[in-house]
């Protein structure tokens, strides 16, 4: 048994049906809304609510949802893609009473972009009473970036109140007073409508609004209306309010909101306030490549040209990869543009023409841009000094008759700080030389090069071998060379070699002293204390008046003070050694 394929199978076949695959803008959220031509229904009326979409000001090209209402008060009764954004549907609009449920799946071959993008406008019969609450169950709306992102990131319900008419009350609250008489009819009324402050713009919101106005004391009764006709005369009188809520404007198109104050004079002059509303982008457009999409021209020329059928175009935004946007306004533009001056390489180029209501359409080309014959080094300086007054030279060969580019980076990966730039001109055989005259620092340097026509047209960029800025070596023994920086570094190194040899033997020198001084000190301690024993043995023997043992001490004696001056002679000799 064969299973249905669910929308979310579906979508992938829709993406990959997309014909515009880039966006002109990646979109971050996009919302779905839903508006009603009534704010409360009294049960027979019919009542239409309105599918929108909100990108966010970027770029989408899809959309798929599942809408649900309450089949106990609501019966649809037909549904409508006239005005839809999208134009092709992958799964058709339709609703199933049934299940209380509406779905779709559309998408458009542009990218369109706006506040009130119109997706479909669904019909009820309203057959009982009760809060009716429209709810999506399901939804993803997909920008226009060639992957298919889903950015739907709110959906939003509605609400409208089903009533029986004897249940039917005023919904615009009423102020109770009593008017002061006049000797003239009512001022005109001062409209004031906050959703749309400005009567001569367009705009794409579309929501139910609030319009205001201030009254005198003089007046006892109030009649509005909303229609597309300029002219209004008051039909009958709706009591007396300053302020009343209407529901959103689902049409495109002018409309006028009307108040007309009454006195006890009578009715006054009209209140027109126009409401222009266009939620449509502009037509799909196709970008075209005058000199195709494959070319050497730096600045190549693209065609394209839409209209908008409601409030005309405002400008064309123009996006050349992941630069600046240009703004080319709308008026008296011919449909040419010549892009600014392009290196070479592959360009993405955006556009999205923008109406008066700030509703876009986009389509977009990539053009391959392609490069000039880049030029040849055949000589450069690989070594300078700080002191001498030559410059930088470079040679090379070209194209004749060719302006040949030139700048001196740094080499930190070819993206370095840019020194100095120059620019040559090849002769009538290609060749071409240059010099720099700018002074360099110490370091190291490379040339980059490339040529560029009388078009502006330029080669891919060629860089030279690696440049040495140095000082010159005032030392130099075969291949090792120092120069002033590098000598006076090691002068520095043998001044403080030297002291700290110095600082070294000097203290060597005194460890060594104060060891030979305690070894000596040591030695005469000794032959003091021998000494010291032979002249005690001495007094003894004395004591005894024995001749021989007196000689014998006295012999002793001479021969431990022999000792002793050897000792201390040896001494200071080894002290001397280190003097």
């Amino acid at each position: 048994m064969k299973q249905r394929l669910s929308r979310t199978h579906f979508l992938p076949i829709l993406f990959a049906s997309v014909i515009w695959l880039a966006s002109f803008d990646n979109a971050s959220a996009a919302t779905f809304y839903m508006v009603s031509d009534k704010d409360s229904a009294v049960i027979g009326d019919t009542l239409k609510v309105s599918l929108k979409m909100d990108s966010e000001g970027a770029g989408i090209n899809a959309a798929q949802a599942v809408l649900q209402f309450p089949k106990d008060i609501l019966e649809a009764t037909g549904i409508s893609k006239d005005g839809s954004v999208f134009n092709f549907w992958l799964e058709e609009p339709s609703f199933s009473n049934d299940g209380g449920s509406v779905t779709f799946i559309g998408g458009s071959s542009s990218g369109i972009a706006g506040k009130s993008l119109h997706v479909v406008d669904v019909s009820f019969r309203v057959k009982g009473a009760g809060r009716a609450t429209f709810v999506f169950t399901d939804g993803a709306i997909t920008a226009s970036d060639g992957s298919g992102t889903n950015v739907l990131s709110v959906m939003r319900g509605l609400e409208v109140e089903s009533v029986s008419r004897q249940e039917l009350v005023p919904t615009t609250p009423q102020i109770v007073r009593s008017a002061v008489p006049s000797a003239r009819l009512p001022a005109k009324a001062i409209i004031a409508i906050p959703s749309y402050p400005d009567p001569a713009q367009w705009y794409n919101n579309v929501s139910n609004f609030l319009v205001s106005w201030d009254l005198s004391a003089d007046v006892s009764d109030v009649s509005t209306a909303l229609n597309r006709n300029i002219s209004y005369s008051a039909v009958k009188s709706e009591g007396l309010f300053d302020s009343k809520i209407f529901p959103a404007i689902t049409q495109d198109g002018v409309w006028y909101v009307h108040a007309q104050f009454k006195n006890n004079i009578g009715w006054g002059p009209v209140a027109n306030y126009r409401i222009a509303i266009d939620t449509e982008p502009p037509l799909p457009f196709e970008i075209k490549a005058l000199e195709g999409e494959t070319t050497d021209n730096p600045a190549p020329i693209l065609e394209f040209h839409t209209h908008d059928t409601l409030s005309d175009l405002k400008e064309y935004q123009v996006r050349i990869g992941d630069g600046d946007l240009i703004v080319i306004p709308a008026k008296d533009f011919s449909g040419i543009f010549t892009l600014p001056l392009q290196t070479p390489g592959v360009r993405n180029v955006a556009v999205k023409a923008i109406d008066l209501a700030d509703n876009g359409i986009g389509d977009d080309i990539v053009l391959d841009i392609l490069p000039i014959s880049s030029p040849v080094i055949t000589f450069v300086t690989t070594e300078l000094f700080l002191e001498e007054a030559r410059g930088l030279t470079v040679k090379g060969t070209a194209l004749p008759n060719i302006n040949i580019l030139l700048q001196v980076r740094q080499t930190l990966d070819g993206k370095g700080e840019v020194a100095a730039k120059g620019a040559a001109q090849a002769d009538d055989k290609g060749n071409w030389e240059f010099t720099f005259d700018e002074p360099l620092r110490n370091g190291n340097y490379v040339v980059l090069v490339h040529s560029q026509d009388a078009r502006g047209a330029l080669s891919l960029e060629i860089a030279s071998s690696e440049i040495q800025v140095k000082s010159k070596p005032i030392i130099q023994i075969g291949i090792f060379q120092l120069g002033r920086g590098g000598a006076l570094i090691l002068l520095v190194i043998i001044i403080f070699a030297g002291f700290g040899g110095g600082v070294w033997f000097y203290k060597n020198r005194q460890k060594k002293i104060a060891l030979r001084t305690l070894a000596a000190e040591n030695d005469l301690a000794k032959v003091f204390k021998m000494i010291s024993d032979d002249v005690d043995k001495l007094a003894k023997f004395y004591q005894t008046d024995n001749p021989a043992n007196i000689k014998f001490m006295l012999d002793k004696l001479q021969e431990n003070t022999k000792k002793m001056e050897g000792y201390l002679k040896a001494g200071i000799d080894r002290i001397k050694d280190l003097f």
